[in-house]
């Protein structure tokens, strides 16, 4: 399906994703961070939503990522805080299409959602 009409762009491989273990996706929308966790690749707004800082820069562990500067913590599946002081980081739908590319769209979905139902599986 035409980019332009999915409102899908490519941010990579799986390949690339292992690799350097996380990605970056920039253009005309917010940076998005493209991460692997739990055997599904994710996509969140980069900018950390409590005072902006990339959240590129943070650590992962056991599906939770801690924002380096003020260590707000979200869940990489939903994009929730666990912290009162900080907002919902946004999240963007990810499929997995032929050869391992990874496309993402760079628009917004719904705060909140399970896991099950963000994130693409790694086929």
């Amino acid at each position: 399906m035409d980019a332009v009409i999915s409102g899908f762009v490519r941010a990579g491989s799986l390949d690339e994703l292992k690799l350097k273990g996380r990605l970056l996706l920039h253009g005309r929308h917010r940076p998005i961070l493209l991460v692997q966790e739990g055997g599904r690749v994710l996509a969140l707004d980069n900018r950390c939503p409590h005072m902006g800082f990339p959240l590129d820069r943070g650590s992962i562990e056991d599906g939770i990522l801690t924002c380096h500067w003020h260590h707000a913590r979200f869940a990489l599946a939903s994009g929730c805080t666990f912290d009162l002081w900080a907002d919902d980081v946004p999240t963007c739908p990810v499929e997995i299409r032929a050869g391992g590319e990874i496309w993402v769209k760079p628009t917004r979905s719904d705060i909140g959602v399970s896991g099950s139902e963000m994130g693409s599986p790694i086929i």
